[in-house]
């Protein structure tokens, strides 16, 4: 492995700690009000591994494919007062439309997630250089600054939903999601809390994390919820059983290991990718056709 790529590895190996911090970076400078870390609501007892139901009419492929899953947290203009950990995560309005401009010129197809997921189960036919966007926690930022751009380009994208802070100051509304929906984009699963769950090991308040949040979602939204991303991309064995007995049909997981190559042996552990924070670094990981 070159120098080049160990440098690479151990950048991205810090993205973890990067969004770890990153709610109380946003708190100290005054952009948002990050206090929703304890789960609200109790739901259903944990189910036991026989209560679990397969999924059924799934003709899934293991041929590893290269999909990026690109993950987006904070698309907004930045200040003096930002954190090491804000500038890390974070891309100005203006870099945004570059880099969505830049997609369609360079050959890349955004596609929505479920047509990625159709791909993984069932073969569904993909646009060449298909690539997927996805938005993590439901800052309010990301409906204020990055939906019309994506309008704009007729992207569609998945925004992760952690469901105890919304309506609150600095997060998504039910509104904003209901609008998200009606122009195309996805509500997926982000918990209710943003814990590390590998770190829970009461089994109720982790099932509470996992299917609560879908539950809420679904409730107050009116849909199904299929997809799920792991809060710091951490899971174990414990968590996707859960998430497969909660009915989720894949998961988002971690920012490194596998990169762009995604496979149906591994539904609840798509890699994905940290979008790049300027235009340059993002024309670099993603070459043009």
């Amino acid at each position: 492995m070159s120098s080049r790529h160990i440098k690479v590895l151990f950048s991205i190996l810090g993205i973890v700690t990067v969004v770890g911090g990153i709610f109380f970076s946003l708190r100290a400078s005054g952009e948002e009000d990050v206090s929703f870390r304890n789960n609200e609501a109790s739901f259903a007892e944990v189910p036991s591994p026989a209560s679990s139901t397969p999924l059924s009419g799934i003709t899934a492929t293991s041929s590893p494919m290269k999909i990026p899953i690109l993950v987006y947290h904070i698309v907004r203009p930045a200040f003096p007062t930002d954190s090491r950990a804000v500038r890390a995560l974070a891309q100005t309005p203006e870099v945004f439309d570059a880099q969505m401009q830049y997609l369609a010129e360079a050959g890349y197809h955004v596609i929505p997630f479920r047509l990625f997921e159709d791909h993984l189960l069932k073969n569904a036919p993909l646009p060449s250089n298909p690539i997927v966007l996805t938005f993590d926690d439901g800052w309010s930022d990301q409906f204020t600054y990055a939906f019309p751009i994506l309008e704009k380009y007729h992207y569609t994208a998945t925004f992760f939903i952690f469901t105890n802070p919304i309506g609150h100051h600095g997060f998504l509304t039910w509104e904003d999601l209901q609008k998200l929906l009606a122009a195309g984009m996805t509500i997926g699963s982000h918990t209710l809390s943003h814990p590390f769950l590998t770190k829970i090991t009461n089994p109720a308040i982790l099932w509470n994390e996992i299917d609560g949040s879908k539950q809420i979602l679904e409730k107050r939204l009116g849909i199904t919820v299929r997809e799920f991303a792991y809060p710091f991309g951490q899971y174990n064995a414990t968590t996707t059983a859960l998430l497969k007995q909660a009915g989720y049909v894949v998961a988002r997981g971690d920012y490194v290991m596998r990169g762009n190559v995604q496979s149906a042996d591994n539904l609840y552990a798509l890699s994905a990718l940290n979008a790049p924070t300027s235009l340059e670094l993002f024309k670099r990981t993603f070459p043009a056709h």
